[in-house]
């Protein structure tokens, strides 16, 4: 009888634990919170600066978005950080689409053009751009994120 007592108990025990709550794993990876935009070179890497050289033409930086995929196109915009940079508009660089791109409908990624002009850079020296993500009315820039490094040499 104790035996069959022992058995019934561990039974009971071991039927609790196989039904007993379980986080739902699917919903644990829904991302709940406003939706933001980040370059994605400084993701794997924030001290991240790209190289390029003068006269390269027109180069992208990709730009993801964090947040679910949106139904209709969201135009993103993006400027230069003035304080930072060293480059001059109109002389070493010019900026695509007049700074601003779209992240088209139902993806997860856009992209940033800048055309990199072919003035002469002095040997030696490098002119630093940096872009700098400012979003819209719904996308707002990741704060950590929200800046890339381009340097142009010679």
């Amino acid at each position: 009888m104790k035996r069959i007592l022992i058995q019934f108990s561990f039974f009971v025990a071991l039927l609790a634990l196989s039904v007993s709550c379980i986080e739902d794993i699917d919903q644990t990876r829904i991302f709940k919170g406003d939706p933001l935009v980040e370059f994605n070179s400084p993701v794997s890497n924030a001290n991240f600066t790209r190289l390029t050289n003068a006269g390269a033409g027109v180069i992208s930086e990709q730009v993801n978005l964090i947040a679910p995929q949106f139904s209709s196109d969201q135009t993103i915009t993006f400027r230069v950080d003035s304080e930072l940079t060293t480059a001059e508009a109109g002389v070493h660089y010019n900026l695509g689409s007049n700074g601003s791109f779209v992240i088209p409908a139902n993806s997860s990624f856009g992209s940033a053009q800048v055309e990199i002009l072919g003035t002469a850079i002095p040997a030696g020296t490098t002119r630093l751009l940096v872009l700098e993500l400012v979003g819209n009315d719904v996308i707002k820039p990741s704060e950590n994120h929200k800046r890339v490094r381009i340097s142009i040499r010679p």
